[in-house]
């Protein structure tokens, strides 16, 4: 599978919180017929890892580090998986799920909480969806990944 990468222009965008990590037409024609998945964290490394970890398991990232501007993607495009933290500069991950699970188009959408959240916080979001507790080792986020692909 081919590995998901960001360029520094890339990383410059989310850095400079545009939201959406913008990409090459190379990556757009490569990912053609794979499962779309919506990352959405704040943190750049986190979702660079995030981002290549999905990609290696057959699905085609796509990042952003706002919530306005997955909700943005929303209205165009329906993923197959949503990864998300639950505390973002513009809001809760939480009541992003809770309008994907109101909305009939969006209600199927997987969804994975990464977040570093305490665990009162933690026990109220796995009642919504699995969660996924910051730090984290890769093969435990692959875990996450394979149980929500079922």
């Amino acid at each position: 599978m081919p590995r998901a990468t960001l360029r520094a222009s890339n990383v410059a965008a989310m850095a400079l919180g545009e939201g959406m990590v913008p990409r090459s037409e190379g990556e757009a024609e490569r990912s053609r017929g794979t499962p779309p998945a919506f990352l959405v964290e704040d943190d750049v490394m986190m979702l660079r890892l995030l981002s290549e970890v999905t990609a290696s398991n057959g699905l085609d990232p796509t990042a952003f580090t706002r919530l306005s501007s997955a909700r943005s993607e929303l209205r165009r495009r329906v993923p197959a998986l949503l990864v998300v933290d639950d505390d973002l500069p513009d809001g809760r991950g939480a009541d992003l799920v809770r309008e994907l699970r109101a909305n009939p188009r969006t209600r199927g959408v997987r969804v994975i909480f990464c977040t570093g959240a305490p665990s009162s916080r933690c026990r109220e979001l796995e009642r919504m969806a699995p969660v996924v507790h910051k730090p984290f080792s890769i093969d435990e986020f692959e875990r996450a990944l394979h149980a929500a692909s079922r």
